[in-house]
């Protein structure tokens, strides 16, 4: 279940990326890629997010586009290794819960992605 952020919030979070170069776009076409990944929001790297257009995403699914951004601006995304990532982010995204505004029922989501990325990494 996915609960739009604080508009605010959201428009403050979207300011500070833009200011530093960043850019969070939205569009159909963009909705139509993200709808063939099964994601609210994507990352292409360390300046460009894509969001679902005219929604205002969860807090889950921007603060982690936002650590994923991190993760390429400081090369841990250039090994490719996606699995680590999203494990990665979601540890810090349970970490920080009450820092970002999660919702619980979105930290309970979050937390049953972490055990299945951890549960798919052990079979790999």
């Amino acid at each position: 279940m996915s609960i739009p952020m604080d508009e605010n919030q959201f428009a403050n979070i979207k300011k500070a990326f833009e200011a530093r170069g960043g850019v969070i776009s939205s569009s159909a076409e963009i909705d139509r890629h993200l709808d063939m990944m099964g994601a609210d929001a994507a990352t292409l790297n360390e300046n460009t997010i894509l969001i679902r257009h005219n929604t205002i995403p969860s807090a889950s699914a921007i603060f982690e586009e936002l650590i994923h951004t991190a993760q390429y601006r400081t090369g841990r995304a250039a090994s490719g290794n996606w699995n680590d990532m999203e494990i990665e982010a979601k540890l810090k995204l349970i970490k920080y819960q009450k820092h970002y505004k999660i919702p619980d029922i979105e930290n309970e989501i979050t937390l049953q992605q972490l055990e299945k990325l951890i549960n798919q990494r052990e079979v790999t």
